[in-house]
């Protein structure tokens, strides 16, 4: 499916461009979207790198640009192996950024066979490409979280779903410590109750709430470990049982990409299916009600909160490590 784009009202300033881009492991594709022997331009986080995958089905990310004359590796390269080939010269990279191969010569110093093109450290985790993201090009300080077991048999991938929104990739989890917004925008009858945990990179919420369904209100659980600043699984435990994988990648620090994956327990009957199908959809209905408000909303750096809000300020206050570009301790644990 396309990716959806939706567009911005107004045109006053938002502030979002004041935010940094946080570091960590983001989503840049799903696997199936880089094919083997594929080299594919990447634009995230406010520059350009180039992902391909090899002929042993790996993905490897580097820098755009040739180390030679500057030619951009993204534009007529080819796979060869699990090299990259430059359309310029025909000078072949691997993964770690070495050169393996000039053809005019066989003289490749010893500094250029071990690297000397800036790489990317890429994953391939439950159908998703991720690369690790930080402006000084410090190592991963966690790996990428997976989708949790599934209670019978393996979970069936029902659904995909991708929206570019005009917002820093901060304000999309913190959408869910709104608890207030449950009601107004998306029509929950009460407000949800719960509590937000927070240990090392990873913050974890369990929220109850009220929901509509066809035979009355029923009471629905809501479990996010969210890894990182760019990873949330979700798990929805009510009329039915569906997990979504949630990715946030900011494009730069006003425009994210969101993508999202369902996913449902397999041997569904027919009408347990079509009652999942409707999860899934008002869900989707969900976000879609979201996304205006999202794309013409501003930046409150000191908002006006009361009682029944949810943790919000404790959200971006355990964000904030994500903000830390020079090395530090592990971040501490809490709850609110």
């Amino acid at each position: 499916m396309e990716c959806v784009v939706t567009g911005t009202r107004t045109a006053l300033e938002r502030g979002y461009s004041d935010l940094p881009v946080p570091f960590g492991w983001f989503a840049v594709a799903l696997a199936k979207d880089v094919a083997n022997g594929e080299v594919v331009t990447m634009n995230y986080f406010g520059t350009e790198f180039v992902v391909w995958r090899g002929g042993d089905g790996e993905v490897r990310a580097v820098d755009p640009f040739c180390p030679h004359l500057g030619a951009h590796l993204g534009v007529n390269s080819d796979v060869v192996g699990n090299d990259l080939r430059c359309p310029y010269h025909h000078w072949s990279f691997n993964g770690d950024g070495g050169v393996t191969r000039i053809p005019y010569t066989e003289v490749i110093a010893p500094s250029m066979k071990q690297s000397c093109l800036p790489t990317w450290p890429i994953e391939e985790v439950d159908g998703v490409v991720w690369v690790w993201y930080h402006p000084n090009k410090a190592a991963p300080k966690w790996e990428v979280a997976r989708i949790p077991d599934c209670p019978d048999g393996d979970w069936v991938l029902a659904m995909t779903r991708d929206w570019i929104v005009n917002i820093h990739c901060r304000e999309i989890p913190e959408n869910g410590q709104d608890y207030a917004h449950f009601g107004a925008v998306h029509g929950v009858p009460f407000a949800p109750k719960g509590e937000m945990k927070v240990e090392g990179w990873t913050r974890s919420n369990k929220v109850v709430a009220e929901m509509k369904t066809p035979k009355g209100l029923m009471t629905g659980k809501i479990e996010t470990i969210a890894t990182g600043p760019g990873q949330s699984i979700i798990e929805y435990i009510d009329v039915t049982h569906v997990v979504q994988a949630q990715q946030v990648t900011p494009i730069d620090s006003s425009t994210t990409h969101i993508r999202w994956q369902m996913y449902h327990i397999p041997g569904l009957t027919e009408g347990r299916l079509r009652v999942t199908q409707a999860r899934m959809r008002d869900l989707e209905k969900q976000i879609t009600q979201d996304i205006p408000i999202w794309n013409n909303k501003k930046l409150e750096a000191r908002p006006l909160l009361v009682k029944g809000d949810g943790p919000i300020l404790a959200y971006r206050e355990n964000y904030q490590k994500f903000f830390d570009f020079e090395e530090g301790p592990e971040p501490k644990a809490g709850v609110a």
